[in-house]
Formats: structure tokens, sequence, C-alpha cells
């Protein structure tokens, strides 16, 4: 049933404030109306519908973001490993949120969970918010009776994930946006300045060097074609973007992806950390391993990795072990499918993920940091090339020019 939280006015004209459960808007409006109380605001814990008085307005649905998300589960971690009820530390969690988003939807869990929900039920209704794998883990941790260390691993989960996503992010924007201003600057440069100072030599009657006329050749073409090329571009990356949605078009770009020598590399370090570390924590906190694995594929984008983990699913439903699996897919690395192997036979499978997932990633930072190091002074270098053989294609007929003269 949604929460709604209202500000009213009772019998004796004070505001008062607070939370009350009903099936819609209106059956609120007659819950209050019921109690004596005339409602001056009235808004949905779920952020979809307000009501003042006068006014019906509506809003899309909001979600809590992944960053945001993080904190908050830090913050409910602490508080249940300090021993709060849940109830009580998600109303505390509530009042001290800035961000009304994160407000209404932690009083529209509570009051479900006020109303008997376990939390991972509760959340449920909030499912925008609060994934698949989020829920699952929490339930796990419901099972066990071991909510406040179950919420830790969460935790740090999550904190790993967005710093791994901060990682990815941190590395692909300096090299775009010194390919970005390095194109700029060559258009620049063979659209407005090359076309004024070569157009002053066409009166010569020598002949102009090669790399001249090949330069004024392809700055005639950026000028009459340019904005034809440009909406070429643009659709095709339209027409890219429609395709993708398309999952056998994924499945082979993605194929193709791990193919590529360096970016296949860095494709599997990534999804085999966040599929280890997930199964970790899955198995960590008591759940059941097929269960782990299905829910820690939703962490991996890539579609013949995700292919590869229902495969895996598949044989340890038949009764494999899940290294085994591994290794029959040809997916994973075979240090993964080693520690796997060792984890099922020492009794420490959730260990010995946790360690893995910590060396792909610093596996991770060591390739991203060498590609940076690498790729930033070939974008540079190339840039270079670029402007000083425009450069040359100008100052060749200056040369040629003063030659003749002094001859």
């Amino acid at each position: 049933m949604p929460a709604y939280s209202y500000e009213a006015m009772d019998a004796a004209g004070q505001t008062k404030k607070g939370v009350i459960a009903a099936d819609s808007l209106r059956d609120a409006r007659q819950k209050l109306n019921a109690a004596s109380l005339f409602p001056i605001e009235l808004k949905q814990g779920k952020n979809k519908k307000q009501f003042k008085v006068g006014t019906l307005s509506f809003s899309h649905t909001k979600a809590i973001n992944s960053r945001d998300l993080t904190l908050l589960t830090r913050q409910m971690a602490t508080m249940f490993s300090a021993g709060t009820p849940v109830e009580e530390s998600l109303v505390a969690l509530a009042s001290q949120s800035e961000k009304p988003t994160i407000k209404n939807i932690l009083t529209n869990v509570r009051v479900q969970v006020s109303e008997g929900k376990t939390l991972s039920e509760a959340m449920k209704a909030e499912e925008a918010s609060f994934p698949n794998l989020y829920r699952a883990m929490i339930a796990a941790g419901e099972a066990s009776g071991e909510l406040g260390p179950i919420m830790e691993r969460i935790a740090d989960y999550y904190e790993k994930s967005e710093d791994i996503k901060r990682k990815i992010s941190t590395a692909m924007i300096y090299p775009a946006v010194l390919s970005v201003v390095a194109f700029t600057v060559i258009v620049i440069l063979m659209t407005a300045v090359v076309p004024k100072v070569v157009s002053q030599f066409d009166r010569m009657d020598a002949e102009l060097p090669f790399l001249t006329r090949a330069v004024m050749g392809l700055s005639d073409f950026f000028i009459s074609y340019g904005l034809f090329l440009l909406v070429l571009f643009v659709g095709a990356i339209a027409m890219f973007i429609g395709l993708n949605r398309r999952r056998s078009f994924r499945l082979k770009v993605h194929r193709l992806l791990l193919k590529t020598p360096f970016i296949g590399r860095l494709t599997k370090s990534v999804s085999s950390a966040r599929f280890a570390r997930t199964l970790a924590t899955l198995i960590d906190g008591g759940s059941p391993v097929l269960q782990a694995i299905k829910a820690a594929k939703e962490t991996v984008s890539n579609e013949v990795i995700r292919d590869a983990i229902d495969d895996v699913y598949l044989q340890v439903r038949e009764g494999h072990n899940l290294s085994v699996a591994m290794k029959r897919t040809g997916i994973f690395s075979s240090l993964l499918v080693y520690m796997s192997s060792m984890g099922e036979k020492s009794g420490r499978l959730s260990y010995l993920l946790l360690k893995i997932s910590d060396y792909l990633e610093n596996e991770f930072d060591g390739i991203s940091q060498k590609a940076l190091s690498l790729l930033e002074p070939m974008i540079v270098i190339v840039m270079g090339v670029a402007v000083g053989l425009i450069v040359m294609s100008i100052m060749l007929p200056i040369m040629q020019l003063n030659s003749l003269v002094l001859g």
C-alpha cells in the first residue's frame, strides 16, 4: 500500500505533519477527513503525485541514483550493525536526508515495514531504486539473521562498484577531451586558416608543392562536404544506438570487443571482477550458489559473458562444480577458475573469490594506467604531425617564392 506524507490542519487550527498509508490519493484524503484533519499538502511517498489545496499536479517517478544508494547503504549498514531497529533506522535516515526523493522513498519503505513486511519485501515497491541484486542480498541477510554484517558487505560491494565506474570514467574523460580539442583545432585550420593563406599563392605562375596542393584539396573537401559529413556522422551514431537495442547486434559487437587485444582484456578483467565479488558477497551472506550466480549475472553488461554465466548456471544446476563450469565456457581467466577450484576444495570459496576480484580490479587499474600513459602522448604526436604538415604546406610556397625572387 503506498505511503503519503501530509501536512494538515486539525479542528483547533493547529498544523500537523505525518505519513498515512492509503490505496490512492483520494483514499488518503478521506482518511484524513475521517480523522478531522483538513489536508493542506498531500504527497505520495514514491513522488508520483502531489496534491495541494486547489491544485493537482503530477511528476515523474524518481529513483535514488547509484552514488546516493552507495552512501545510503553505508549509513544503513552502520545503524543496523549498531543494533538500531530497521524501522527506527529508516525514520532517522529519512529525517536527515536533504533530498526529497530519498526522503519520500525511505518513508514509503518505512511505512511498509511498519505494516509487517521485511525490509527486502518493502524495498520491492521501490525496485527502481533498489535493484534485484540489492534486495537479494538483503533477503539473504534477513534469512540468516545477520542483516547488519550483510549490509556492511553490500556497502563494501557498492563502494567497490562505484570506484570501478569512477576509474573507467576518469580513464576515458581526458583522452576524449584531448581528442575533441585536437580534432577541432585541425578542422579550424583546414577550413578557416589554410584557404585564406594559400589563396594568396593562386596568382603565382610556378607550380605549388605537392604537399600544399594536397592540403588545399583536403581543405576544399572539408568546406564543400563538411556539413554532409557531420550529418552522416550523427546519423551513424543514431543508427548504432538503434541497432544496439537488439540483442543479436549487441552480441556481435561484444564478441568483437572481446577479440580486440587491449579492450578485450580490460572487459574481461572488469566483468570477471564484478562477477567474482558479487558471488562472494552473496555466498558469504548465505545465498545458495545457483541464486548467487543468477544475481551476479546482472552486474555484467557484456552479452557474451552473460551467456557464459547462463551456461555456468545450467552446469552447476546439473551437478557440476562452479570451477569446472567456468572452465568449460572458455571465457573466464584460468586464475579465476583455479581460485574457485581451491575455494571449493578448502571450503573458503567466498574468501578466495573476494581475493581474486581484488586482484582483477588491480589488474584493471594497471592496464588502464599503462594505456593512458601511451594514449595521451600518441594523441599529442598525431596532433603535432597534423598541425606540422599544415604549417609546412603554407611555408613551402613562401620558401619557393623567396628562392624565385632571390634567383
